[in-house]
C-alpha cells in the first residue's frame, strides 16, 4: 500500500510534465509559416507566393444522344431465318 502511494505522486508528475511541454511546444509549432489561400511557402526566400495553377479538368465525353449512358437494351424479334433486332 505504501508503494502506491509512493507511486502516485510520481505519475501525477509526469502526467503535468506531459502537458506542460505540450503547453510550451504546441505554441512553436503553431506558429509556423501559415500561407493565405492561394498561395504556398517558398522555402529558398523564406515568404509566401503565388500557388501555380491546378490542372485543366479533362474534357467531357462528347454526347452520343444516348439518354441511359453504359446501359442499353436489346430486343429481337422472332422471325425464322432473319435477323431484326433493335436497340434502345
Amino acid at each position: 500500500m505504501m508503494n502506491t502511494i509512493h507511486r502516485l505522486p510520481i505519475i501525477g508528475a509526469s502526467a503535468f510534465a506531459v502537458f506542460g511541454f505540450m503547453t510550451v511546444v504546441t505554441p512553436g509549432v503553431s506558429s509556423a509559416v501559415e500561407c493565405g489561400v492561394g498561395t504556398v511557402f517558398d522555402p529558398p526566400s523564406n515568404t509566401c507566393v503565388a500557388a501555380p495553377l491546378p490542372p485543366p479538368p479533362p474534357p467531357a465525353p462528347a454526347w452520343n444522344g444516348d439518354i441511359t449512358p453504359y446501359f442499353s437494351v436489346g430486343i429481337c424479334a422472332p422471325i425464322p431465318f432473319v435477323s431484326l433486332c433493335a436497340g434502345i
